[in-house]
C-alpha cells in the first residue's frame, strides 16, 4: 500500500497475464511471492474489473449513481449515493464495498504512495463503472469520476449499516 503509484502505474504484460492465468486456474492462486510486481497485481485486477460483461456499478445504476454525484450538498449526496448502490446485485454491492474500504486504505498511506481520492477516482471510475452506450464514454468522464470520488470520501455514510 506505500508503494508510489500502486494502482496508477501498469504492471508488465507477462506479469500481469501470469496472474490472471493463475486466478483462471485456482481461485486461491497465490501473489505473495516476491518477485511478482506489485503493478502487475493491480493491473490484473483493474483488467478483470474492466472485463465484466456487466460493471461492478451495474448498467441499472449507473445512472443514479451519476445523477447522485452531481447532488452538491454531500450530505445529500451521500444518501442519494446509498440509496442508488442499494439497487445493485448483493454480489456487486457486497465486491464494491470491499473494494472501496481497500481504496480508503489506500488513501490513508496516500503521503507515501501519491494515490488522492481524486487519483484513485480517475484510475477506478472507468474500470468500475461504464455507460451502456460508448457514444457517453467521453461525455460521462468527468461525472463517473466525482461520484467515484465521492464514493471513497464518503465510504462510512454511504456503506453505513443500519440495525434492522
Amino acid at each position: 500500500m506505500t508503494v508510489e503509484g500502486i494502482y496508477r502505474k501498469s504492471g508488465g504484460s507477462g506479469q500481469v497475464n501470469s496472474v490472471r492465468d493463475g486466478f483462471q486456474k485456482d481461485m486461491e492462486y497465490d501473489i505473495s511471492d516476491e518477485d511478482l510486481d506489485i503493478h502487475a497485481i493491480t493491473s490484473a485486477l483493474k483488467q478483470y474489473f474492466r472485463r465484466l460483461p456487466n460493471p461492478l456499478i451495474t448498467y441499472e445504476v449507473y445512472d443514479a449513481l451519476l445523477e447522485a454525484g452531481q447532488i452538491a450538498d454531500l450530505e445529500k449526496r451521500a444518501l442519494q449515493m446509498r440509496e442508488a448502490i442499494n439497487d445493485l446485485p448483493k454480489a456487486h454491492f457486497d465486491c464494491l464495498e470491499f473494494l472501496v474500504f481497500h481504496l480508503t486504505r489506500v488513501m490513508d498511506k496516500q503521503g507515501t504512495n501519491l494515490m488522492t481520492p481524486l487519483n484513485l477516482a480517475v484510475v477506478f471510475a472507468p474500470t468500475i463503472m461504464r455507460p451502456q452506450s460508448i457514444e457517453r464514454e467521453m461525455s460521462d468522464m468527468q461525472g463517473q469520476r466525482i461520484a467515484v470520488q465521492s464514493l471513497l470520501e464518503q465510504s462510512k455514510i454511504i456503506f453505513e449499516r443500519t440495525a434492522p
